[in-house]
C-alpha cells in the first residue's frame, strides 16, 4: 500500500441481520460522542419484510433479496468508500450479509470480518493508518481479548 493510500481512511460497513448494526453504530457515536463518518450500516432484511418489494410466489425470491442487499452494499460503499480501502464486518459467518459482501470484496483492498460487536467499533472508529488486512487482523485479535469469562467464586454462607 503506498503512503498517499495509507493517508486515505479506511471505511467500514456494518452488514447485520435486522438492525443490529444500525444498533450498534449508535451506540458506539453515542459513546464516542461523534459521528462516525467513514461508517455505514447495511440492514439484511428478512424475506416476511419484504413482501412490499419481491414477489414470494415468484420464481426466485431469495436471489431477489440478495440483489437488494447486493444493491444496499453498493450504496454503502460509494457513500463512505475514502480509497484506503474497505472492512466489511458482520454479524454472521456464512450469513446471507457475509456471503453477498464476499461478492464485491475480494481484493486487498477490502477485509471481510464476522461477529461484530461494539468494542470492535469503538476501536475501528480509533484508527487512523494501515492497510485493510493490517487493521483487520488487529480489530479482531483485540475483539478477541475483549471477550472474558469469568465465574465468581461460589458464595460461602
Amino acid at each position: 500500500m503506498s503512503a498517499q493510500e495509507m493517508e486515505k481512511g479506511i471505511s467500514f460497513i456494518i452488514v447485520t441481520h435486522g438492525d443490529v448494526g444500525e444498533a450498534l453504530l449508535a451506540v458506539a457515536e453515542y459513546i464516542l460522542g461523534r459521528k462516525l463518518d467513514n461508517f455505514v450500516a447495511v440492514k439484511v432484511p428478512f424475506m416476511g419484510e419484504l413482501q412490499h418489494v419481491i414477489d414470494s410466489n415468484g420464481q426466485s425470491p431469495f436471489a431477489e433479496r440478495r440483489q437488494l442487499i447486493r444493491e444496499e452494499i453498493s450504496k454503502a460503499r460509494n457513500q463512505v468508500d475514502q480509497g484506503g480501502g474497505i472492512i466489511v464486518l458482520t454479524d454472521l459467518f456464512g450469513g446471507t450479509g457475509f456471503s453477498v459482501a464476499r461478492e464485491f470484496f475480494t481484493s486487498p483492498g477490502g477485509v471481510i470480518i464476522a461477529g461484530v460487536n461494539l468494542p470492535m467499533l469503538l476501536k475501528a472508529a480509533e484508527i487512523r493508518r494501515g492497510s485493510p488486512v493490517e487493521v483487520a487482523a488487529d480489530l479482531v485479535d483485540r475483539s478477541r481479548k475483549a471477550i472474558v469469562c469469568r465465574f465468581p467464586p461460589p458464595l460461602t454462607g
